[in-house]
């Protein structure tokens, strides 16, 4: 055994691995008589307290800018409509919508309950998750043996654009990561010491995590292929993961019966498979450009090729080993084959074992039953896989030199400014309804009729009801919380005529992907109506209609 490996196992700590080669030589320094706290800057990056705390501390201070500046979208106004509602309500809801979501919806019901409805307070458990998957990510790199580069990875996962924009949002995926992550951890306990407890608290884990996103449970596809390649306990691991299948199966079954919910689901193309390898590696693509992505996938193929040659070395020297008599220095390597097998764990290609199926099989998985089932694939669904990306490119950062490292750090920093800001920018979302509630406001009255486009788009009365709740709602017949339904239930078009005879003003709130009402409504409207303005946002459209001049004349209902 070497004097590092000696050191090691005398301090408790684990071996480590080539990559933090500076930290082998501090025994010659010390011989010569140079101060004994330089060397050991590098072991306190190795710390618990460092690797682990810093990324969350990150993560923190990442998802807390700007909270508020975010726009809520209208998938985050599904969450205030369903986190503001009694537990039968929503019992209720889920009976008929969005049953993969209802562990979520739980969760921000009692959230609700404490801190109330506004989208900064149901955002607070997101950014808490996020903290979590950083630290998880550089827990990972410290089981692995590889401090140096779970701490790389956790800093930069929790400096991604495409972190910032799923962590800073009340919908279930910065959960869903940090999620992953721990089911991950508990996956590295399993191949090491694979007890009864362990592989209960790893059935339960994948559970939770598939009841968060269902979608999230092909990573048990890729912890499989790694317990392969790892020659771990296959046997144990699929003990403990066919009792969380079972678990899962009703919620599959369920949401198999609701999968209207994901009907507007284009069948992705190559745009869609360029976006997966931007988004992966950290950016948000589209107008921002690739931002992160090239560094970040140049860093993860380096560590990717540091440890393929890390592995060549480790498999001369095991040659080496096994004729002790014909080469005399093979013994230290004899003695290094003879370690533990904890010890001969902690490589770089152990890392990669591990990160490359989590990075890939999911993604891939999902992109084939989406061009060869049903289309199912929107990369939100797949987002905790990114963590892996942030290991791999933590693992290429540990291999470099110091020096170097710090100055790509840097570059990489400053790469994902545009992302960061982009984000949180009125077009960070796929909507803004900010603008549509500020031209209501001033401009409509109340009593003022309102229609919205298609009637999903009555979600936002949850978020802003002191803006549409001024509005007479015309074509409601039953609540959304009375129906089970996000949208609530709409009346005829003979109702809807006679709601429409008392107004003077009508404004339609509609999506800008269907900026028209349907044609048996455009044709009541018209008949009393004209057109008086229309307005665009990212996502959203007004129109207003005023009662026309003959109407006023002879009164609301002549000529109906």
């Amino acid at each position: 055994m070497t004097r590092p490996a000696r050191q090691a196992a005398a301090g408790g700590r684990p071996l480590r691995r080539t990559a933090e080669a500076p930290s082998r030589r501090v025994a010659p320094a010390r011989a010569a008589g140079r101060p004994a706290e330089a060397p050991e800057r590098p072991a306190r990056l190795d710390r618990p307290s460092v690797v682990i705390v810093v990324p969350a501390v990150l993560a923190l201070a990442a998802g807390l800018w700007d909270l508020g500046g975010p726009p809520p979208w209208r998938d985050e106004a599904a969450t205030v409509s369903a986190a503001g509602r009694t537990l039968p309500q929503l019992a209720h809801l889920l009976q008929s919508v969005d049953a993969v979501h209802g562990l979520y919806y739980a969760l921000m019901h009692m959230v609700a309950g404490l801190s109330g409805t506004a989208e900064v307070a149901l955002r607070i458990p997101s950014i808490v998750a996020g903290a979590l998957a950083a630290a998880g990510t550089g827990a990972i790199g410290r089981a692995l043996g590889a401090p140096r580069a779970g701490l790389y990875g956790g800093a930069l996962l929790a400096l991604m654009p495409i972190f910032s924009r799923y962590v800073q949002e009340a919908r279930p995926y910065a959960m869903t990561a940090a999620a992953a992550v721990g089911v991950t951890l508990l996956l590295l306990r399993l191949l090491r010491s694979p007890t009864s407890a362990v592989l209960a608290a790893y059935a339960a884990a994948l559970t939770v995590l598939a009841y968060l996103n269902l979608f999230a449970f092909l990573l048990v596809g890729a912890h499989g292929l790694a317990v392969i390649l790892s020659r771990g306990p296959l046997l144990r691991w699929a003990c403990a993961a066919a009792p969380a299948l079972a678990a899962v199966a009703p919620l599959a079954w369920l949401g198999s019966r609701q999968s209207a919910q994901v009907g507007w689901i284009p069948r992705p193309d190559a745009a869609d498979v360029g976006g997966l390898a931007v988004q992966l590696s950290g950016d948000l693509g589209g107008a921002t450009g690739p931002g992160v992505a090239p560094l970040t996938w140049a860093l993860a193929l380096f560590g990717l090729g540091y440890a393929a040659v890390a592995g060549v070395r480790r498999a001369h020297a095991a040659r080496r080993a096994e004729s002790p008599a014909d080469n005399p220095a093979a013994e230290p390597a004899a003695k290094r084959a003879e370690a533990p097998a904890e010890e001969r764990a902690q490589t770089p290609a152990t890392l990669v074992r591990l990160t490359l199926p989590w990075l890939l099989v999911p993604a891939l998985v999902l992109l084939a039953a989406s061009w060869a089932v049903h289309p199912v694939y929107v990369f939100r669904y797949v987002f905790c896989c990114v963590p892996a990306a942030a290991l791999l490119a933590g693992a290429g950062l540990a291999a470099l030199p110091p020096g170097l490292a710090a100055a790509v750090l840097t570059a990489w920093l400053g790469l994902s400014v545009p992302g960061q800001l982009a984000t949180r920018g009125p077009d960070g979302r796929q909507d803004d309804p900010r603008p549509v509630m500020a031209l209501l406001a001033a401009e409509a009255k109340p009593g003022d009729g309102v229609l919205f486009v298609p009637a999903k788009v009555r979600k936002y009365e949850a978020v802003y009801p002191s803006v549409l709740g001024r509005l007479r709602d015309v074509a409601l017949a039953r609540s959304p919380e009375r129906d089970g339904s996000f949208p609530g239930r709409e009346v005829g078009p003979r109702v809807l005529a006679a709601r429409l005879d008392s107004l003077h003003t009508l404004w339609v709130v509609g999506h800008t992907g269907k900026n028209a009402l349907p044609a048996r409504r455009r044709a009541l409207v018209a008949r009393s109506f004209a057109p008086a303005g229309r307005w665009t946002f990212r996502g959203l459209f007004v129109d207003r209609y005023d009662l026309r001049p003959a109407h006023r004349s002879n009164g609301a209902g002549v000529g109906k």
